[in-house]
């Protein structure tokens, strides 16, 4: 689709046009347009979502209670659909495609896909007795074959799995669309929801889901300003600090992790592991800062690897599938709290050495990309003075 087009349907803002106070604005992205707005969305709704409410009042469950819920059952429902479309490739592949039997010459047809004896059946008129007993020998051939395959790969258990997780996420989400919103983040969730399930590309043209797009746009700006302005509110740990502080404080966590593991014989050495999250979560925390996140919305990922390597990705940090896959896993595993909280289910960890593989590639990377990064501005700084 043209740039014309997602210019047209969602007009980009930039913070530059807008000329806002300082910090207004801070967690949100430079440029919101249909490339990142529901990732923007999620990000922010997370954030206010997780802040202590006001006294709740008897009566239904709140919207800011049950939209994390549905985003979890949508998160999982899109993870499943990914895997099941990898695992219907797997299964093709080995079972030599579809049980399905192609019968020549019937009638005016040509060729005839035949996937059922019940088929072969009503086409027997058109056919002698040996060439109905090879197509049912045929059909019952590949039938056994992608039995098999399917029972190796679990095909089967994954399309039922998805359809669990679409029906939980569709109820999920139908009862926050009847639900009375209390507040403009409730209002927030709500148009979330609905624009996910509905448009979940947005690609949609017809009205009304390029204005519903740009709604949900208008009210995350909405939000940003009645949030309160810096010095007003509780301090953040770590607001203060710049980019080469959070780099310096990582390595001395990685470094730190490297002499815990130095001698170390011990498959599960839960103080090194910590130390390493920490040191990954520093580095991603310090590129994101650099790039422009606001410390509000790092503060949020509440040490969700997964989500800030993909953030960072999103960004500009260039890192290996293998290291990228085992971030999110260490997310959706939450290594993090079994590890701080959880040590007697220590047996399903990732193993140590790969651990600190994806440290090593994460301090590398980062480092790298913020050199580049600081070696560009000065080009441009020396650059605008000649």
């Amino acid at each position: 689709m043209a740039d014309s087009e997602n210019s047209r349907t969602l007009p980009a803002i930039s913070r530059g046009n807008e000329n806002l106070k300082r910090g207004t604005y801070e967690d949100l992205p430079p440029i919101i347009d249909r490339r990142n707005l529901l990732s923007v969305a999620v990000r922010q709704l997370r954030v206010l979502i997780a802040e202590p409410p006001r006294r709740r009042e008897s009566g239904p469950t709140p919207i800011r209670e049950m939209w994390p819920r549905w985003y979890e059952y949508h998160q999982q429902h899109m993870r499943v659909i990914r895997l099941r479309e990898k695992l219907k490739a797997e299964l093709l592949k080995a079972a030599g495609g579809l049980p399905v039997v192609m019968l020549p010459n019937v009638g005016k047809d040509g060729v005839v896909e035949v996937r059922s004896f019940a088929d072969i059946n009503r086409m027997a008129s058109q056919f002698d007795t040996e060439h109905l007993s090879q197509a049912r020998a045929e059909l019952r051939r590949r039938r056994k074959r992608w039995k098999e395959a399917d029972r190796r790969l679990g095909y089967s258990a994954i399309v039922a799995q998805e359809q669990e997780l679409a029906e939980r996420a569709g109820i999920s989400g139908r009862v926050i669309w009847i639900t009375r919103p209390s507040s403009l983040i409730e209002v927030t969730a709500k148009l979330h929801c609905l624009i996910v399930m509905h448009d979940p590309g947005l690609k949609l043209e017809e009205a009304p889901w390029p204005e519903l797009r740009t709604m949900l746009k208008d009210l995350l700006f909405l939000m940003e300003k009645g949030r309160p302005e810096p010095g007003n509110g509780p301090a953040y740990t770590g607001k203060a600090a710049d980019v080469r502080g959070i780099l310096n404080l990582a390595a001395r966590y990685r470094d730190a992790a490297n002499t815990l593991g130095e001698g170390s014989s011990k498959p599960n050495h839960l103080p090194q592991r910590l130390l390493a999250f920490h040191a990954m979560e520093l580095y991603l925390n310090a590129f994101l800062l650099a790039k422009g996140v606001g410390p509000t919305t790092i503060h949020g990922f509440r040490h969700d690897l997964g989500e800030q390597a993909r953030i960072a990705t999103e960004t500009g940090l260039v890192l290996r599938k293998r290291t990228a896959a085992h971030l999110a896993t260490l997310s959706s595993s939450r290594e993090i709290l079994v590890v701080s909280y959880g040590p007697e289910t220590t047996a399903t960890l990732s193993q140590m050495n790969r651990v600190m593989a994806t440290l090593d590639e994460v301090s590398l990377k980062v480092r790298k990309m913020l050199r580049g990064c600081t070696v560009a501005k000065n080009r441009t700084a020396s650059a605008r003075s000649l």
